[in-house]
């Protein structure tokens, strides 16, 4: 364990953690399972941690150890007999599956988003990044009156809704 460093594991593990309760949490039924869990999951990439590979995504590794205790975990308490182990791994792998298609769909929206015209990407940034921005607040800034945004804004959502589509269709 001489060459890894301490520092940019704990960066690592405190960015996941909650992701990995997310992950660890449906797959023992009880959040102090979970926890243990986790927990276990963090001595094992500790352990494992020099044989990291930087250049990779550190959550999908991370899970990978976090699957293999969940499966120890339940082997030891054996009390969720209807947590098979075949059902654990069907359980991960829908988790996993639910998470490519999240990140697909963000990714077709980064995209779509950087097509629209630079004003209306802009009103739309405005609106979704800063919670302060409500719709009257930004129909004030531009000269526009409330009902005014509310229909561009639903236009905007409407030519993203159907960009998306039409994205995610092509990826399927």
């Amino acid at each position: 364990m001489s060459d890894a460093d301490p520092t940019l594991f704990v960066r690592l593990l405190v960015q996941h953690q909650d992701d990995l309760m997310r992950y660890v949490l449906p797959l023992t039924g009880s959040l102090a399972d979970a926890q243990d869990v986790v927990q276990e999951t963090a001595a094992a990439l500790w352990k494992k941690f020099d044989e990291y590979d930087v250049d990779r995504p550190f959550l999908p590794w991370a899970k990978r150890f976090a699957r293999y205790e969940v499966l120890m975990h339940h082997r030891r308490k054996r009390r969720y007999t209807f947590l098979s182990e075949t059902l654990v791994e069907q359980l991960a792998e829908s988790h996993e599956d639910r998470h490519r298609r999240a990140e697909q769909r963000r990714e077709a929206l980064r995209d779509c988003l950087s097509k629209l015209a630079e004003t209306d990407r802009v009103l739309v940034e405005r609106r979704y990044a800063d919670k302060q921005a409500t719709v009257q607040q930004l129909a004030e800034d531009t000269g526009q009156t409330p009902n005014v945004m509310y229909k561009s804004l639903a236009r905007i959502r409407k030519a993203l809704h159907a960009c998306v589509t039409e994205k995610l269709a092509d990826v399927t």
